[in-house]
């Protein structure tokens, strides 16, 4: 097992594919570097107890399947033998931690905002979609309001 935790360690560091398209990711968006958000990795020890305990690993795939499904931007993924991570845009990343936090991933990273982990605890269900809401024959989502909402004065 250990010398697959150095190949881990080597091939996670020089993930090419994942650095450069997150660097013309980055540089499309305005935020080249974004917000690194970590989990244990699928193989770590943390998850030898928990997997008596019936918790299931996470891997890279279901952060980004869940993060994609709410339109949370991802990319820049890597791993290394203890640690499995993703970049999210940094105005997204509250709200990428929170949604993690309360599917039940052990996020292990400095936490954006610490309310983050008592809001996810009081939940017991995920928190609806967008594309879960109803929409208005208009095509608009009947909970939105209008921005432009300022009254035109004549003179």
């Amino acid at each position: 097992m250990a010398g697959w935790g150095i190949i881990d360690d080597i091939l996670g560091t020089f993930n090419l594919i994942d650095w450069v398209t997150g660097i013309i990711h980055g540089l499309t968006r305005g935020d080249i570097s974004g917000h690194r958000i970590a989990l244990p990795h699928p193989d770590a020890d943390f998850w030898k107890e928990r997997n008596a305990q019936g918790m299931e690993p996470w891997s890279l795939n279901d952060v980004r399947r869940l993060l994609d499904s709410y339109h949370v931007t991802t990319y820049r993924r890597g791993f290394n033998s203890q640690e499995i991570w993703i970049h999210v845009a940094r105005r997204q990343a509250r709200w990428a931690e929170y949604l993690l936090r309360t599917a039940g991933a052990p996020v292990i990273m400095d936490s954006v905002d610490p309310r983050n982990a008592t809001y996810a605890a009081r939940r017991t269900t995920m928190p609806p979609r967008w594309d879960d809401q109803p929409r208005h024959p208009n095509g608009r989502y009947r909970n939105t309001t209008r921005r432009n909402t300022r009254r035109r004065t004549t003179r």
